[in-house]
């Protein structure tokens, strides 16, 4: 199983959290397939001690031998090493605006079993209830299927991962929830509560459009507005967890004026109600229009991308609010692109509308700009991002070795 990143100089000096194990581990399920020989060069460790460790690991069934690499012409064939992905599972959550997500995924992150349960949307740990009755219905039953070693959810808030606390989710009415504990007294594994669209961001890194990337940025359009930042392969959280948090960009001068609110101006104007509001007074001014059409079918239950793709069909009224999110869309992309210069900039959120219409508007709406053009691509993941980012977490914190069991905190990217 490849990683997205197989620059070897980058895995030469193994951490110093790691044991031996956890670093020969790690290093083949980074590579794909390795030998013991080219495991110890990259380790700088004497092939004799990989030979042991590689043995153990094998036994123990995280590793795994599969066919053999002739050593030169006369050399005795050594065999390779490849990862075992089935040697434990992972629980990935996507808490969404009235519903839960979830997978269970081997940890190559192939989906062995999935499901949704609508949230109460009420106050407190009492809201979890809907939650623990979803991930224990994914469960296998006895001992069939690998077993759980980690639970990652990905929430629409600000979060402290290091604590599993969602500090304030309005989408859910969460407030300093402490997620993270709940799920993990439940279950007795570690447990990791993130940012939904850090998550997403790295999803698209390890299996979507920005494989094989270093530096880039995920931005989600859904309920809200959010960006989830990789560095250097990892995630940036920044000073107080909301790295990220494009809500709260200014896009103009009057939003200086503005008390920013609970959800953030740019957001108020560009996430789902914002876009929402704009089209009812579209609505109001064109009533002979598709949009104000779709607005008195659908009787409040309004999507943006319904009003997205009345815009690509030509609707007058529905074109105007298209251009009103691509302008303030492209203000984000910029200014996200001459902070950070990322690699590749992605667009996505939780709903499978065609996003490649967007990205096509907003390339076109910024033009020549900047100094450099933007590499802004589509979701290749869709809806699968977050969760699939939550089994590259788990992965990417060594949740391999069930003797490193903790409650609390699940260590990762930071």
């Amino acid at each position: 199983m490849a990683g997205p990143n197989l620059d070897p100089s980058r895995s030469s000096n193994p951490e110093k959290k790691d044991s031996v194990a956890e670093a020969v581990a790690r290093i083949v399920r980074e590579h794909g397939r390795a030998s013991r020989a080219q495991v110890a060069r990259i380790l700088g460790l004497s092939p004799s001690t990989v030979g042991r460790v590689a043995d153990r690991l094998v036994e123990q069934g995280i590793l795994l031998e599969a066919g053999s690499s002739q050593v030169g012409r006369t050399g005795r064939p050594s065999f390779l090493l490849e990862f075992n992905p089935r040697v434990g599972s992972v629980l990935a959550v996507d808490l969404r605006l009235t519903e839960a997500y979830a997978v269970r995924a081997d940890l190559a992150g192939t989906v062995l079993a999935k499901g949704g349960r609508t949230l109460p949307l009420q106050q407190g740990t009492a809201d979890v209830a809907a939650l623990l009755d979803l991930l224990h219905g994914l469960l296998p039953e006895g001992s069939q299927g690998p077993p759980l070693h980690a639970i990652v959810l990905g929430a629409p808030s600000i979060v402290d991962s290091t604590t599993g606390e969602v500090e304030w989710a309005p989408s859910l009415g969460w407030k300093n929830l402490p997620l993270g504990q709940v799920i993990g007294d439940e279950f007795r594994v570690p447990v990791r509560v993130e940012n939904d669209v850090n998550l997403a961001a790295l999803g698209e890194f390890w299996k979507g459009i920005a494989q094989g990337t270093r530096n880039m940025v995920f931005v989600s359009i859904g309920t809200g507005i959010g960006a989830g930042i990789v560095i250097e392969g990892k995630l940036y959280h920044g000073a107080s967890h909301a790295a990220g948090e494009v809500s709260y960009f200014v896009s103009d001068i009057n939003t200086l004026r503005d008390n920013a609110g609970q959800i953030g101006t740019l957001e108020m104007r560009v996430g789902r109600e914002g876009i929402i509001r704009l089209s009812h007074l579209l609505a109001q001014r064109y009533p002979a229009s598709r949009l104000a059409d779709l607005i008195r079918q659908v009787e409040g239950d309004l999507r943006a991308q319904d009003v997205f793709s009345l815009a690509l069909e030509g609707d007058p009224a529905a074109q105007v609010v298209f251009r009103e999110a691509v302008d303030l869309l492209s203000v984000v992309i910029c200014n996200l692109s001459v902070v950070l210069d990322p690699e590749v900039i992605v667009l996505g959120g939780p709903s499978d509308w065609k996003w490649s219409a967007l990205v096509d508007a907003i390339r076109a709406r910024i033009g020549a700009a900047l100094l450099r053009p933007v590499n802004l691509q589509p979701t290749a993941l869709g809806r699968d991002a977050v969760v699939l980012g939550a089994v590259y977490l788990a992965l990417d914190a060594n949740q391999v070795f069930p003797k490193r069991r903790h409650q609390g905190g699940l260590s990762g990217p930071s």
